[in-house]
C-alpha cells in the first residue's frame, strides 16, 4: 500500500501469486474436506438425537398407553395444542421412570416431539393448572420454532468437539503429530516445542473453544425466556411463577448450564418487555464472534490467494462487515420496540453500541496478541514497527467504538420513526439500514487486516505530497493542510467507494420516514445552497489572492496545483463545519443539518469539478498563466466527495452538538412530522442519487498530477543515495547483522562473568584464572564469535561499514588478549591481558545504535 510497482515488479508479483495459488489448492482441499466432515457429522447427529433420546429414556407414545386415563390425557393435550395455535400436534411421549413434574420438547427432521414425565402426568389430577403451565411452556418452544435451532446447535457443538477440539488438543499435547513422522516419542522434539505451541497457539484455541461453548449456552438459554413469555399468554402467569419458585429451592443452575436460573425466569415474567432489550453482553459477544469468524475467513482466503485486491479476499472482509451491520440493525429494531413499550429510554442504544464496539475491538486485540506471540522472535526493526502499529490499532479501536455508538442510536431512531407499519415498509427500512451500516463500517475490516501501521502506509505518498509543497514554496501551514486533506483521501480510497454511500443515507432514511417537517427540510436545503455560495465567494477570493501574490511561474507548476486544491477542499470542510454550528444554534436537528451540509458539499464539489475541467479560463482567477490548460488536470478534485462526504458528516455531528451547547437552554421536543410529500421525497432522493453517482464516477485521465490515487505506475521521485544506503543497512541488520553483533557482544559478556568471581577474591591468582578450563572455554567462544562476525558481509552504508569495522577491531583485540592471557608467564602479564580483554567497545556500539536509528527513519 502506498508503493508503486514498475511493470517488471508487477510481472514478478504476478508470477509469485500464481505460484502461491497452486500451493493454495492443497489448503483449499483441506478446508473443504474438514468443513464437509463437520457439516455431515452435524446433520447426522441432528437426525439421530431424537432417536437416541427416545431409546435412552425408553419413551412410550401416549397414543399407545392402555390406561383408562390415557384418553382423558390425550384430550387435554389436544386442547392445549389448539390453544397454542399449532397446525399439527407434536408427538407426545411418556417417560415412565421420571418422577419429577417436568417435560421437554425435542426433535430433528420431521415432526417435533414432547416428552412428559410420569410425575407430570400424575400432577394432572392434583394440580391441573401447573400441568397446563408446563405443557404450555413446551408447546411455546414449538410455536417459537426454536426446537430445530436448539438441537441443531447441540449437533454442531458435538461435531465441533469431535472434528476440531479433540485433534487440536491432541496436537497441542503432542506437537510431533503435526510432522511427517507422527508416531514418534513426543518428548524427542523437546519440551521447548510443546511450551512454544502452548504460548503461541494453545491459549487462542482455548479462547475459541470457550467462544463456541458460550454461543451454545446462549442459544439454549435465550429460548427459555421467550417460551415463558408466550406460555404466559395461554395460561395464568401466576401459575408459571409458582412453578418456577417451587423449583427454585432445588435450583442448581450454574453459569455453564443450558437453562437460566429459575429465579431469573420468574422475574422476567413480571416484566416480559425486558426480553426486547438489546443488552451489553449480547451485542458484545455477537460482535466478538463475528470478528473472530471474519479473521478466520480472512486467513483462509489469504492462504489461498495472496492478492489483497482479489474478489475473494475483499469478500471475506465484506462478509464480516455485513454480519456486523446485521447486529446493528437487529439491536436498533429491538431497542426501538423496548423504548416504545415504555420500559426504558434511549440509553439502551448506548449499551448496545458500547457492547458492539468493545466486542469488535476486543476480538481484534486478541488477534493482534496472537500475532505478537507468533512473531515475538522478530528483529528489533520489526519491534519498532510493531509498536507504531499498536498505536494505529488503538486509534482504529477508538474510532470503531465511536462509530458503533452513533450507528446504534441512528438505527434505533429510524426504527422508532417507522413504528409498527406494514411488512413491506419494514423490509425497505431494514435494507436501507443494512446498506448504510455496512458502508459506515466497511473501513474497519478493510483497514485493520493486512495493512502495516498507517504511518508506513502513507509515508510513500507523503513524500510525494511534501515534494509538491516544496515545489510550490509552501510553508508549514501548507504541509499541514495537504497532509490533513490527502491522508483521509487515500485511506478512504483504500476502503473503497462504498464508504461514501453512508453520507447521504444517514439523513435520507430518517427524513423519508418523517424525522422533520417539510418546512424544516426546505430550510435545510436553502441553508445548503447558501453555504455553497459562501464557499464560492471564499474560493474566488483565494484565487484572486493567489493571482496577486504568487508568481505566475510558481502557479503554473504541478506542486502549486495540488497545494491550492487541498486548500479548496479544506475550505469546503470548514464552511460545512461552520454551517453545522449555526444550524445547531438555530435548534436544527441532526438529520436536517446533515442534509444541509451534504447538499453544500455536493454543490461545492460540482463547482470544483467545473473549475478543474475548464482550468479556470478567467484570466483574473486562473492559477496558470496562459489561459485554459485543457481538461483533466488533477484527479483529486474528482474524488473530493470522499473527504467532503465522510469528514463533512463527522464535522456536522460535532458542529450541531457544539451549536446546541452554545445556545443552551432545554432541548426542544420535535413536533410530529409525518411522512413527507411526493415532491420532498423526490428532492431528497435526487440529491442522494447525484451524490452517490458523482462519488463513484471515474476520474478523467489526468495530465498534470499522476501519482495521487493513480492505478498505473509512476516512478517515485528521485531519492538521495545516502537514504538508499541507510535502508540497505536496515535490511542488513534484519538479515543477520544484528544477530552477529549480539552474538559477539554476548560472548564477551560471558567471558566477563567467568572472570568476575576470580577477580572478586581477596588475593586473586591471575595465573590460575587464565589457566582455568572454564575461562579458556569462554575465551575460545569469544574468538569463534568474533571470527564469525568478521566473516559476515560488510554493511552497504559506508558510515555504518566504518563503525562496524571499528567495532570488530576492538572485539578482535579483546579476543586476542584473552588468548594471550592463557599463556601468560607471570601474574602481572596475565592481569594486564585480562584487563585489556575486558574493554567494552562503548563508543563503537553507540555509533552502531545511531546508525540503526537513522536507518529505521528512512524505511517506507
Amino acid at each position: 500500500m502506498g508503493i508503486w510497482l514498475s511493470p517488471q515488479d508487477q510481472l514478478k508479483r504476478q508470477h509469485f501469486q500464481q505460484c502461491l495459488g497452486q500451493l493454495g489448492l492443497t489448503n483449499l482441499l483441506w478446508i473443504a474436506v474438514v468443513l464437509g466432515v463437520l457439516a455431515t457429522l452435524a446433520l447426522l447427529l441432528f437426525a439421530c438425537l431424537p432417536w437416541w433420546r427416545r431409546h435412552r429414556a425408553r419413551l412410550v407414545p401416549v397414543e399407545e398407553l392402555p390406561s383408562p386415563d390415557a384418553a382423558a390425557l390425550r384430550e387435554k393435550l389436544q386442547e392445549l395444542v389448539t390453544v397454542a395455535g399449532l397446525g399439527r400436534a407434536p408427538r407426545f411421549l411418556l417417560d415412565p421412570v421420571d418422577a419429577r413434574p417436568c417435560g421437554q420438547a425435542f426433535g430433528g427432521f420431521g415432526r417435533p416431539q414432547v416428552s412428559l414425565s410420569a410425575g407430570l402426568v400424575a400432577q394432572r389430577r392434583r394440580n391441573p393448572e401447573k400441568f397446563r403451565a408446563v405443557i404450555a411452556h413446551e408447546l411455546a418452544h414449538i410455536r417459537n420454532g426454536d426446537v430445530t435451532v436448539t438441537y441443531l446447535t447441540l449437533a454442531v457443538w458435538r461435531a465441533f468437539v469431535l472434528v476440531s477440539v479433540l485433534p487440536v488438543l491432541a496436537t497441542l499435547a503432542d506437537p510431533v503429530l503435526q510432522t511427517t513422522q507422527p508416531l514418534r516419542n513426543p518428548l524427542r522434539a523437546g519440551v521447548g516445542l510443546l511450551l512454544t505451541q502452548l504460548i503461541e497457539l494453545g491459549w487462542f484455541f482455548v479462547v475459541l473453544i470457550a467462544l463456541v461453548y458460550v454461543t451454545r449456552v446462549s442459544v439454549l438459554r435465550a429460548r427459555e425466556g421467550y417460551a415463558d413469555a408466550r406460555a404466559a399468554l395461554w395460561t395464568a402467569p401466576a401459575v408459571l411463577r409458582e412453578v418456577f419458585m417451587a423449583s427454585a429451592e432445588r435450583d442448581g443452575t450454574r453459569w455453564w448450564h443450558t437453562h437460566p436460573r429459575l429465579v431469573t425466569r420468574a422475574r422476567l415474567l413480571d416484566e416480559p418487555r425486558r426480553l426486547l432489550r438489546p443488552g451489553f453482553w449480547e451485542t458484545f459477544m455477537a460482535a466478538f464472534a463475528v470478528q473472530i469468524a471474519g479473521d478466520y475467513a480472512y486467513q483462509a482466503v489469504a492462504s489461498l490467494d495472496a492478492a489483497s485486491g482479489s474478489f475473494a479476499y475483499q469478500a471475506s472482509h465484506d462478509a464480516a462487515t455485513l454480519l456486523t451491520a446485521v447486529v446493528v440493525v437487529v439491536a436498533g429494531q429491538r431497542g426501538a420496540a423496548y423504548v416504545r413499550s415504555g420500559a426504558g429510554g434511549r440509553g439502551v442504544y448506548t449499551r448496545a453500541g458500547l457492547g458492539l464496539g468493545l466486542g469488535l475491538g476486543s476480538a481484534y486485540g486478541l488477534t493482534i496478541l496472537r500475532q505478537a506471540l507468533l512473531f515475538r522472535h522478530a528483529s528489533a526493526q520489526d519491534g519498532v514497527f510493531a509498536a507504531a502499529g499498536y498505536r494505529h490499532d488503538l486509534v482504529l479501536a477508538v474510532l470503531v467504538l465511536a462509530a458503533t455508538l452513533l450507528l446504534c442510536h441512528w438505527a434505533g431512531h429510524c426504527w422508532q420513526l417507522l413504528g409498527t407499519t406494514g411488512r413491506r415498509r419494514r423490509l425497505f427500512v431494514a435494507g436501507g439500514l443494512l446498506l448504510a451500516t455496512t458502508a459506515c463500517l466497511r473501513w474497519w475490516n478493510t483497514l485493520n487486516y493486512g495493512l502495516p501501521p498507517l504511518g508506513r502506509t502513507l509515508r510513500a505518498d507523503a513524500s510525494v505530497w511534501l515534494g509538491y509543497v516544496s515545489q510550490a514554496h509552501g510553508n508549514g501551514l501548507d504541509q499541514a493542510v495537504v497532509g490533513a486533506v490527502l491522508a483521509p483521501f487515500v485511506l478512504l480510497w483504500l476502503a473503497g467507494p462504498v464508504t461514501v454511500y453512508a453520507a447521504p443515507l444517514l439523513w435520507l432514511l430518517p427524513l423519508l420516514l418523517g424525522a422533520a417537517r417539510r418546512e424544516i427540510v426546505r430550510s435545510a436545503g436553502l441553508a445548503g445552497v447558501v453555504t455553497a455560495l459562501v464557499w464560492l465567494v471564499i474560493d474566488i477570493g483565494l484565487r484572486a489572492w493567489a493571482h496577486l501574490t504568487v508568481p505566475a511561474a510558481v502557479r503554473a507548476g504541478d506542486g502549486y496545483a495540488v497545494v491550492f486544491l487541498c486548500w479548496e477542499i479544506a475550505t469546503i470542510l470548514a464552511v460545512q463545519a461552520g454551517a453545522a454550528v449555526l444550524l445547531g444554534v438555530r435548534r436544527f436537528r441532526l438529520m436536517p443539518a446533515l442534509f444541509a451540509t451534504t447538499l453544500a458539499g455536493l454543490l461545492c464539489c460540482l463547482v470544483l469539478w467545473g473549475a478543474h475541467r475548464a482550468g479556470s479560463c478567467l484570466s483574473a482567477l486562473a492559477l496558470a498563466a496562459g489561459g485554459c490548460p485543457g481538461p483533466g488536470d488533477v484527479s483529486v478534485a474528482f474524488g473530493a466527495l470522499r473527504d467532503v462526504g465522510v469528514l463533512g458528516s463527522a464535522l456536522t455531528v460535532g458542529g450541531v452538538l457544539l451549536g446546541r451547547g452554545l445556545r443552551g437552554g432545554p432541548r426542544p421536543r420535535p413536533a410530529a412530522a409525518g411522512l413527507p410529500g411526493p415532491a420532498t421525497r423526490l428532492g431528497l432522493l435526487a440529491v442522494a442519487g447525484v451524490f452517490v453517482a458523482l462519488a463513484v464516477w471515474p476520474a478523467p485521465r489526468h495530465t498534470r498530477i499522476e501519482s495521487i490515487g493513480a492505478p498505473d505506475y509512476v516512478p517515485p521521485p528521485a531519492r538521495h543515495t545516502v537514504d538508499i544506503q541507510k535502508e540497505s543497512f536496515a535490511i542488513w541488520m534484519s538479515g543477520g547483522g544484528h544477530e552477529q553483533w549480539a552474538a559477539s557482544f554476548n560472548a564477551l559478556g560471558r567471558y566477563f562473568q567467568q572472570v568476575k568471581p576470580w577477580a572478586e577474591a581477596q588475593k586473586p591468582d591471575w595465573v590460575a584464572t587464565t589457566r582455568d578450563p572454564h575461562t579458556q572455554e569462554a575465551c575460545r567462544n569469544l574468538v569463534a564469535a568474533v571470527g564469525e562476525a568478521g566473516s559476515f558481509q560488510v554493511p552497504p552504508w559506508p558510515k555504518a561499514a566504518a563503525d562496524w569495522s571499528a567495532y570488530l577491531r576492538q572485539m578482535a583485540n579483546s579476543a586476542g588478549r584473552c588468548t594471550a592471557a592463557a599463556t601468560a608467564p607471570d601474574a602481572r602479564t596475565a592481569h594486564a591481558d585480562l584487563l585489556a580483554a575486558l574493554v567494552i567497545p562503548k563508543k563503537q556500539i553507540n555509533a552502531l545504535n545511531a546508525d540503526t536509528a537513522a536507518a529505521l527513519g528512512t524505511l517506507p
